[in-house]
């Protein structure tokens, strides 16, 4: 079976990579058929309930198809393609379409679908029991039948704003959830975030059934972080005030650690060199990630790389522009 995953385009590198670990996290076996910045297609054994399922934790994919075809985006070739398949389920059907192409017009493409896949059938656009999805660029046209929409309200649902401590410099959830499932953290294991600040990346890891453990240098970021995981029904006894050298003390082993490290500027280090404090971070949390865990480390900028490459092996980097005078690097290491 061959399904098509709809990526944003909001980041670069970040959608593909988010999803391929979240394919591996639950240990589905796959192959990549084609990938691109626009859609990720895989052939897997796997049912249509189980991928359905790991779109319950994707951040950066809005909808999984089961993949009907691609082609060359021209009238001919779609009615061809379209012909050859069957679509064996009964009731009412709808075509919609996502255009990324800036010069190619939709309408007679999708004209050309419906023309062929509503024959005999209802056409109901609210609510169809068959939802057929052409996503459009420029050199292909892609085809599926929609399997599950990826609920992406819920991440601005969870803005810092709406919850019970705020602090400005927290990571959007959307991007939180994707650093936590580029950890391949699974439902049940540990993940630790030893720079917790108000919680946004343990809530998260939560939010996916992981256990966290989190610590901060300041107790107000602890109660607050505390107070966030609660009003989310997050089980948060295990959030402590520490500096990162003493994490040792409180935990012996976790499975993945996820955290954004300060930069020095709105974050505070308590007026330690940054490069010191990213040499005892890194060195502290060598010690205690599981053996072929992932550390997913944010970090100011990708100077800061080497330090990590000391103690763990770079996986892939992703940057992240957050504004005009900050962009911020996301890595990941395996130990």
């Amino acid at each position: 079976m061959k399904y098509l995953f709809e990526l944003s385009k909001e980041h670069h590198t970040l959608p593909s990579a988010e999803l391929i670990s979240c394919l591996h996290a639950e240990r589905l076996p796959f192959i990549i058929i084609e990938k691109n910045n626009d859609v990720l297609v895989i052939d897997t054994s796997i049912s249509e309930s189980k991928i359905a399922s790991v779109g319950q934790r994707m951040a950066f994919t809005f909808y999984i198809d089961t993949f009907l075809f691609s082609c060359s985006p021209t009238i001919g070739n779609v009615t061809e393609h379209a012909k050859k398949q069957k679509i064996e389920q009964n009731g009412s059907l709808a075509i919609r379409h996502k255009n990324r192409s800036e010069t190619i017009d939709s309408q007679p493409l999708v004209q050309a679908l419906a023309s062929v896949f509503s024959r005999g059938r209802n056409v109901v656009l609210n609510n169809p029991d068959i939802e057929i999805r052409a996503y459009i660029t420029d050199k292909v046209l892609y085809v599926g039948r929609k399997l599950v929409e990826i609920n992406r309200t819920q991440f601005e649902q969870r803005k810092v704003q709406y919850r019970p401590f705020f602090s400005p410099i927290s990571l959007h959830p959307k991007i939180a959830r994707a650093l936590v499932n580029l950890s391949g953290i699974r439902a049940k294991e540990t993940l630790l975030d030893p720079f917790c600040g108000t919680g946004g990346i343990l809530l998260e890891a939560g939010r996916i059934g992981a256990k966290v453990i989190g610590s901060d240098i300041e107790q107000k970021m602890v109660d607050g972080c505390r107070q966030t995981l609660a009003f989310y029904h997050i089980p948060h006894d295990n959030i402590f005030c520490t500096d990162v050298s003493s994490i040792g003390k409180n935990v012996s082993c976790v499975d993945a650690i996820v955290t954004d490290l300060p930069y020095g500027k709105a974050t505070t280090t308590k007026g330690e060199p940054i490069t010191n404090l990213y040499d005892r971070a890194f060195h502290h949390l060598s010690e205690i990630l599981k053996t072929n865990g992932r550390a997913v480390i944010g970090m100011g900028h990708n100077d800061m790389l080497s330090i990590g490459k000391q103690y763990f092996s770079l996986k892939e980097t992703h940057t992240w522009r957050a504004h005009r005078s900050l962009t911020r690097c996301f890595a990941v290491f395996e130990k």
